[in-house]
């Protein structure tokens, strides 16, 4: 039986919104990217499966996607995902910026670290840019990403000059009883408990299918390590001595119809935010940026690219 279709476990009763935060952290991966041929002088991550990548690791060192100009922005994707996620959006964030994809260790083509979590992402994520010479740069996050962007932020505030998180929150909010449900499954029933987790990311069926197989690619302990690390999580009191601009995105998923954004923001995490902007996806899945690239690309440039 393939693995994406083992036998899914029941999710656990009082399946709260509070499990939504940890669910998003779980949603992650890439799907396989359209071949496009490049033009001589760009640099592309290659067609899912090849041998060469983007990488966060010095084999094979990690390169520039494309872009020109010296404002440069950092990809980060979401857990079980890869760098490749972000292929449809590099051609109109390169108008403006020299665009990076950082992959997570484990993640991708990426060699695992161990006992990786968000602090320690945060950490390599730190290496990945001193290595490369990237200053000042837009640090952009989805989901886990978007909490490893936040802790890299929090910690070197001065080095940042602006920060996207999609779907990402800087608190958990799962009970205890979730949490302890997340690690027997982890445990005992991992292939299921990944894919019934991940397969309703998206209403396109063949696009949750691609999420699902890519995250059971990902290596196992860097993938349970980091999502368990999530659990501690908590960064609010960290927020009102931050000045680095924040834009949150949230699709459809993450901030349900009908709920007032504020009062979801603050119940996630935000109410102590200096420099807190918002926007919802509308009608859009949490793989936004395989859903709407171009869309989500134009948005973040507008945002980004302000002085």
């Amino acid at each position: 039986m393939p693995r994406s279709l083992a036998r899914r476990p029941a999710l656990p009763r009082r399946f709260a919104p509070a499990w939504t935060v940890l669910a998003v952290c779980l949603a992650a991966a890439a799907r396989p990217a359209p071949a496009q041929p490049a033009a001589p002088d760009t640099l592309r991550p290659p067609p899912f499966g090849a041998t060469d990548r983007v990488s966060a690791r010095p084999t094979p060192p990690p390169r520039e996607v494309e872009g020109r100009g010296e404002r440069e922005i950092v990809l980060i994707h979401g857990l079980g995902a890869s760098a490749q996620v972000w292929d449809e959006m590099v051609p109109v964030l390169s108008r403006a910026f020299r665009v990076w994809a950082y992959e997570l260790p484990g993640h991708g083509r990426t060699p695992p670290l161990p006992k990786l979590t968000i602090q320690t992402a945060a950490d390599d994520l730190g290496r990945f840019l001193k290595e490369q010479g990237i200053a000042l740069p837009v640090i952009v996050g989805h989901a886990m990403g978007g909490i490893i962007a936040m802790r890299y932020a929090f910690d070197h505030p001065a080095d940042v000059k602006r920060l996207v998180v999609i779907d990402a929150a800087p608190k958990q909010l799962a009970t205890q009883e979730q949490k302890s449900w997340t690690v027997d499954q982890l445990l005992r029933n991992y292939d299921a408990f990944v894919a019934s987790s991940l397969d309703r990311v998206s209403p396109d069926e063949d696009l949750a299918r691609r999420v699902v197989d890519q995250a059971l690619r990902t290596d196992r302990a860097s993938f349970s390590s980091l999502l368990m690390s999530s659990f501690s999580l908590d960064m609010t009191e960290e927020l009102p001595r931050q000045a680095v601009p924040i834009l949150v995105i949230g699709t459809e998923r993450f901030f349900p119809e009908g709920q007032e954004a504020r009062r979801q923001l603050d119940w996630l995490g935000y109410d102590k935010a200096r420099t807190v902007s918002f926007k919802r996806l509308d009608n859009v899945g949490h793989f936004a940026m395989l859903e709407q690239p171009t869309y989500l690309s134009s948005m973040i440039l507008a945002w980004a690219a302000a002085r």
